[in-house]
């Protein structure tokens, strides 16, 4: 237990430190001290900054990704379902602000593509939205990427530009945001009677 609360709190003090300062000019040393971790205890939880930076983003990417898939459940129609999750999208980016901002990408830093940790945690993700979409007609056609594209695309760019300060918070323009997304995708994706009519 004090194990795995010496783990966020070093994850909170990196996330603080990502932000304020960028991922190239944040060292191990001021996460340390933020943290209040030994070089050891550190080091215990993760192998270098890189690691460490890793591990903020995937923490930040399974919370999120968590968000959406809860939404997605086995008896939703077509369109609740891409209306909630365009919904909860901009709820937990609103209630976690920094985590949202760090997934976005700091100026200086991306998540690497190569990362085995990510790349599983993105692929699982994506086969239960593809999954979700084939329950209820999806062809296959567009290709999942310009769904999603489509889906979350828009909603996404309104969170960048609020995180920047620039207009008002997610959930005021949630439902113009979730009716958009539903009148984009309704052409393109083959319709079948919700999961409670089979």
């Amino acid at each position: 237990m004090v194990d795995s609360a010496t783990r966020q709190r070093i994850l909170a003090a990196a996330l603080d430190c990502f932000l304020e300062n960028g991922v190239h000019r944040t060292t191990v040393d001021l996460v340390r001290k933020r943290a209040a971790v030994s070089n050891g205890s550190f080091f215990h939880h993760f192998r270098s900054k890189q690691d460490l930076a890793e591990a903020v983003y995937l923490h930040g990417l399974e919370q999120h990704q968590a968000e959406l898939l809860a939404t997605l459940t086995p008896r939703l129609s077509l369109e609740a379902g891409i209306t909630s999750a365009v919904r909860r999208h901009l709820e937990w980016v609103e209630a976690h602000p920094r985590l949202a901002a760090f997934l976005l990408g700091p100026p200086d830093w991306a998540a690497p593509t190569d990362s085995p940790r990510i790349a599983a945690c993105s692929r699982a993700f994506f086969q239960a939205v593809a999954d979700w979409l084939r329950a209820r007609g999806w062809s296959g056609t567009p290709t999942l990427g310009v769904v999603v594209a489509v889906w979350i695309g828009p909603a996404q760019e309104y969170t960048r530009r609020w995180l920047l300060g620039e207009i008002e918070p997610p959930t005021s323009a949630a439902p113009a945001l979730a009716r958009a997304a539903w009148n984009a995708l309704e052409p393109v994706l083959a319709s079948t009677p919700t999961p409670e009519d089979t």
